[in-house]
């Protein structure tokens, strides 16, 4: 009795540590509910980290348009994991260091008028 006992509990907790894979079905569900277009981030099984944005939906899998507008085939069970996410803008940190520049030429220029005169140093 303490034999059988010990086999099922040891059956138990071999089940419970064994890493569970994830659903292919609710990967490709998830991948669906992505708007088209949307970027995303994916991990697959290889280990690699893939960017881009979600393009059409096949029975199979979906493409992967990269920056360049590339399509890559994806296989829904090559993937691991898929995340939204948001590029970074940097249009504003453009904007205020273009005005830096503009402000320090602008002191370089009234620095040399006030102490030298329109006419130049002598």
């Amino acid at each position: 009795m303490r034999q059988l006992l010990s086999l099922i509990l040891t059956f138990v907790i071999l089940t419970r540590l064994a890493p569970a894979s994830p659903d292919v079905q609710s990967m490709t569900t998830q991948i669906i509910a992505i708007p088209l277009g949307a970027g995303i981030e994916l991990h697959l099984k290889t280990n690699q980290k893939v960017r881009g944005s979600r393009g059409a939906v096949s029975d199979t899998g979906f493409m992967l348009l990269d920056a360049q507008a590339v399509e890559h085939p994806i296989k829904f069970e090559d993937v691991a994991s898929v995340k939204l996410y948001k590029a970074n803008s940097h249009t504003t940190r453009n904007i205020l260091i273009g005005a830096g520049i503009a402000l320090a030429a602008v002191a370089i220029w009234l620095g040399i008028e006030l102490r030298c005169g329109p006419f130049g140093c002598k």
